[in-house]
Formats: C-alpha cells, structure tokens, sequence
C-alpha cells in the first residue's frame, strides 16, 4: 500500500450536513492508494500511525485543495491555439475549425494524439484533475482511438465521450465499432471510462418510426458499458428542434444512477427544462469564456447553479485552466444580478454569488454531474484529487481566507502540486510521471500546431444563416479608435 501525507496545510474540505466548505487549517491529508484515508488536525497527527514507507510532503502554509472538474472540452482541437481569437460560432457552424470542417481532416492520427495529450497535459499542469471530453474526431476510423489512448497516457481522470455520427466514409455501423474497441480497453478501476454524445443522434430519438434507432443506441449503452452522456444544448435563437432539450432526452430514460446527463452550455432553458434538470438530477455544463466569447449566449444559468458545473469548451480559444472560468462566472453572475437591482434605481445590499460558491461550481458541482460524490471533494474516503497552492507568490501573499485566496488571488503559476487517484502529475511547480518526456511532447505538439495552423489559417465567407435557418444580426462594435 502506497502512503503520502500532506502535512501541515490549510484544507480545504467539505462538510456534508452543512452543505458547505469546512476549512482545516494546520491539517493533514493521508492518502492510501488512490484515496483520502484521513484527513488530521494538527493536534491529532502525532497520535496517528505513519507508516514507514510513508512519502511526507511538508504543505505548511500552502492550501490543499481538491482538483478541478472541467465538465465540457474538445481536447483533439487543442493544436488550433491562438488560429481564431475573434471568431463567433456562426463562423464555427460555417465550415471552419469544427470537426464537420475541412480542416479537421489535415489532422493525422498522430496529430489527434499529441494534440489530445498537450491539452490534457496543459489542464493537469492548471489543477483541472478531472474532464469530460467531449470526443467529436468522427471523421475518419484512424483517428478516433489515438484521442482515448491520449487520455490514458496523460495521467487525467477523464470521461471519454465519442460523438456517434453518420459520415459518408465512416458510416454510423462503423463508429459504433470504433467505440467499442476503445470502451474494450477500459476495466473499473481505469481512470479513463467511456462515454457517448448524443449530438448526432438525438434527433433520431424523436419519430415514432425511429423507435429502433432509440432501442438500438440504449442497447449500445448497456452493452459496452458507457459511463456517461453529454450533447450540446442551444436554443433560444440558435436553430433547435427540441432533439437535445434535457425535456426530450430525460424522457427517455437514456441516464442511470450510474451513467449521469450532462447538457453542455443550455443558455437558454426556460421554466420546463429547468424543472426536467431537477427533476431528473442532471446537469449543464457552463463553459463561461466560450459563451462570452463566440456568443452563445448565457441567460439561465445562473438560475440553474444546483444542477450546473463547469467547463471549458474549446481550449484552443483560450487557456486549459478552470480557475477563470469559475472567477469569470462568479463575476458573471454578480455582474447580471447588480444590474437587475440597479436598474430599478436601488443598490444591492449583498452579494448574489459567494466566492465559496463559485469555487464549488469548479469542484464539488462537477463531481455531482458525474454522479461521483468522491470527486471534487477532499474527505475521508473520497478520490485523493488534490491541488496544494504555494500561497506564498506575490499574488496571493498575505492571504487568510483560503477560498477567496484561491477564487481570487490564485493562477496557475502558484499550483505546486498535483495529484490523480494519489498520484503526483505534478510536484514542485514542475509534470511528472509523464508517459512522455515534456521536450517530445513540446518539438511533436509544435510539429503539429505550426502545419495545421498554416493550413487551415484562411476562414471561410461567414455563412448568410447558420444551417440555412439562423438569422445572422449586427452587433454594437466597440473600439480604441
């Protein structure tokens, strides 16, 4: 049995009766194996039994947090970084960058591969521990495996979820093949599980006379054993039949107790779709830089933070790590809220978003929509996914509240270490234990990036309506000039 202590440290723990962050200063975090075996005031380590192979690692005066839970991310399109920085998504939609594009097909198997890996590699390094990849490389047969065999390579704890679609060259009997020879390579105790999109196959779901695609795809489900489902959710504007709305797919009875829902973005849910959330115990994936940046949209999601998380999206955009997304949503939040009570001529008395709040969304809020209680927490017992912050950088000196320190303060420069199931992926500011050497990774991912950047650099005409129905509408430009 494998012993580390992280000894001395201000935890940052939970509290299951008061719902609510119970901080542990001067506290000890034992882990056995993969999990948190004791968590010890500093008055009660002296009194415990350290083994003697114990590995002890001094935290005193750093903060030991649980890892990040980034619940929405197409990791295959990391080596895209900086190629679009003010693109929206009618250009997205419109034959540019996204896995239906032209583009995508300049990537080779190994492209798919050492992409994957330098994004996941990019979140450990940020203190993201777990993620939920939404795996949309369905192009081609070749390059669906080398995404999944990124993610076991890369030491994250990572929900692989291929998006089953019809292609002309890879037709739907096939990727179905293709998914069960990668959920094959996953036993219980692997760390990457599969799962499924539903994108491509939920508007199947809905005629009568479809009724055997729907038994067909619940079938797969059982018979290769996926852990858990995620699709994209629109609506408002953006041109939707109702096949993904969390109304339609719950009624199905596609998610299990076992097998979680997650909506990604759902900007706009009105009164039923939130209820159907609840009612169900699923939840949406908020991915607050993407909304903002390619105009999605966000309008119901902060009505909705006891079944939201959040993600990431398209880390080729923007940076692989969630502590900006978890402040730029708090921020969000507080942001819309002010406003409203402003508007009417008042000023608010409090705050409508906690900071603690806000932290929870980027860690606990993730474990529960993957309906994994032993995620995104540190107590006894659960997954010892854990972030140790120096505390100590010019940044976040003089710091006495860890949770705002961290919400607040923190970048991914202050992250120490890092640990998955109990293993360090990262220790003293530096990744370890790494299935390849950082120099290979580094001369592979910039081999890759620099040919597919140069190639696919010219952005098609903006489409005149997106699928041939969305209206297209300016927007109020602001400038320096």
């Amino acid at each position: 049995m494998a012993v580390k202590i992280l000894q001395g440290g201000t935890v940052i723990g939970f509290d299951d009766d008061a719902q609510a962050v119970r901080v542990l200063p001067k506290a000890s975090v034992v882990i056995e194996d993969d999990h948190i075996a004791a968590i010890l005031r500093d008055s009660e380590f002296d009194d415990y039994a350290i083994p003697a192979n114990a590995d002890i690692i001094n935290v005193e005066g750093k903060i030991v947090s649980p890892g990040f839970v980034n619940t929405h991310v197409h990791m295959w399109q990391t080596a895209y970084r900086t190629i679009g920085p003010d693109i929206v998504l009618a250009q997205y939609f419109g034959n540019w960058l996204s896995q239906m594009s032209d583009d995508a097909k300049l990537f080779t198997p190994d492209d798919i591969y050492i992409s994957c890996l330098q994004g996941y590699l990019e979140g450990l390094h940020s203190g993201v521990t777990s993620y939920v990849d939404h795996a949309h490389n369905n192009w081609a047969s070749d390059v669906v495996e080398p995404g999944f065999t990124a993610a076991e390579d890369s030491g994250a704890r990572v929900w692989w979820c291929y998006d089953v679609a019809h292609r002309e060259a890879f037709p739907l009997q096939d990727q179905w093949k293709a998914l069960a020879r990668v959920a094959s390579k996953a036993t219980p105790s692997s760390l990457v599980q599969p799962g499924i999109s539903l994108d491509s196959l939920s508007g199947s779901f809905q005629a009568e006379e479809k009724e055997n695609h729907l038994q067909n795809t619940k079938q797969m489900l059982d018979d290769l054993n996926l852990k858990a489902i995620t699709l994209h959710h629109m609506n408002g504007p953006w041109p939707n039949d109702g096949h993904s709305s969390p109304v339609q797919i719950c009624k199905h009875n596609l998610h299990s107790k076992q097998r979680p829902i997650i909506f990604s973005h759902a900007p706009f849910l009105d009164s039923e779709e939130q209820q159907a959330l609840s009612e169900h115990d699923v939840f949406v994936s908020i991915t607050p830089e993407s909304e903002c940046h390619f105009g999605h949209g966000q309008v119901s999601g902060r009505n909705v933070s006891k079944q939201a998380a959040l993600g990431l999206d398209t880390n080729w955009t923007f940076s692989g790590d969630m502590l900006f997304q978890a402040r730029l949503w708090l921020q969000n939040v507080r942001l819309t809220s002010f406003h409203q009570t402003l508007q009417k001529g008042l000023l608010p008395r409090e705050t409508p978003f906690t900071v603690e709040q806000g932290f929870l969304m980027a860690t606990r809020q993730g474990g529960l929509a993957l309906r994994r209680r032993d995620i995104g927490v540190l107590q006894v017992g659960a997954q010892a996914d854990i972030v140790v912050f120096d505390g100590d950088s010019p940044n976040m000196l003089g710091w006495s509240n860890p949770v705002a320190a961290v919400m607040l303060h923190a970048n991914p420069g202050d992250i120490e270490h890092v640990l998955v199931a109990g293993r360090f992926v990262k220790r003293d500011f530096k990744l370890v234990n790494m299935k390849l050497a950082w120099t290979e990774v580094r001369e592979r991912f910039l081999k890759t990036a620099r040919r597919i950047q140069a190639q696919a650099a010219n952005a098609p005409p903006l489409p005149e309506k997106v699928w041939g129905v969305g209206e297209m509408g300016d927007v109020e430009v602001s400038s320096t000039i």
